[in-house]
């Protein structure tokens, strides 16, 4: 959709393949010392090479990188995510699948209560993601997965009032919708058939997003927002290659993104 909005406009667009720069054979600046713009979208299943082609693309002068590789790296992987945002989301700690006679004395020792979620340290649209309501049930987790060695992320459960997920373009919130689980899903995944209807947000959980965001250093980001029965607001994950087809009914996503990137190539 973007592409097609950019094509329609009259801009020179074309795709980048990671696998493709990172081989060699096309790693010299002619070929991309003409770009003024790279906006990456860069996906789990290529999360490597994707960051490897980044910060090849970063030492050329002159490109404007639209999410660069340092705001992927964080945002794609929900632990280091925490690392920068731990004073506005819910408790939570990494552990592995081959780990769990520590994670009894974590959650005492760190007041968690259950149910908690357990999570992939990688992954979008809730897959994977748990709902775990005992300890048997976390033993249980850990015992089908720990021969993989996996990582966990293990988070607190909060009573929410609304699901959020906020849309940011270059440090501007252009629409926010609340995500309403459907009667069979707990999770409130658009991809999973929540309901949405568009969100007004206050000031308080305005300036907590803008600043979450500034310090992910993100240019395009979609921020998952949780907001308790205080009405307390709570980060709850970045999404640096948000989806957006639920927000379209609100905004017009990829109209915006034009006009950001207009806007540079005009300051140029």
């Amino acid at each position: 959709m973007i592409y097609e909005k950019l094509k329609n406009n009259n801009y020179a667009v074309s795709f980048l393949d990671p696998l493709e720069m990172i081989s060699g054979l096309n790693n010299n600046y002619n070929n991309y010392n003409n770009y003024n713009i790279i906006l990456s979208r860069v996906e789990r299943d290529y999360l490597k090479e994707g960051i490897y082609a980044l910060k090849y693309l970063e030492t050329i002068p002159n490109i404007k990188i639209i999410n660069n590789s340092d705001s992927i790296e964080t945002c794609q992987n929900k632990y280091l995510t925490y690392l920068k945002l731990k004073e506005v989301m819910p408790k939570s700690f990494l552990t592995y699948a081959n780990d769990f006679k520590n994670v009894e004395n974590i959650l005492k020792a760190n007041n968690f209560n259950f149910p908690v979620v357990v999570k992939p340290i990688y992954g979008g649209y809730g897959n994977g993601v748990l709902k775990v309501n005992n300890l048997g049930e976390l033993n249980n987790i850990f015992e089908l997965l720990k021969n993989n060695g996996n990582e966990l992320f293990v988070q607190e459960l909060l009573d929410f009032k609304h699901d959020i997920r906020a849309f940011v373009i270059n440090n501007k919130i252009i629409c926010a919708m609340e995500r309403i689980p459907s009667n069979n899903d707990w999770r409130a995944n658009y991809s999973r058939g929540a309901k949405i209807k568009e969100f007004k947000l206050n000031k308080d959980t305005e300036k907590l997003i803008l600043n979450s965001v500034k310090k992910i250093g993100a240019n395009i980001v979609g921020v998952d927002v949780l907001i308790d029965k205080n009405n307390k607001p709570y980060i709850l994950e970045m999404n640096i290659t948000p989806q957006f087809r639920g927000i379209m009914n609100f905004a017009d996503v990829p109209g915006e993104i034009l006009k950001y990137l207009a806007d540079i190539l005009n300051k140029k």
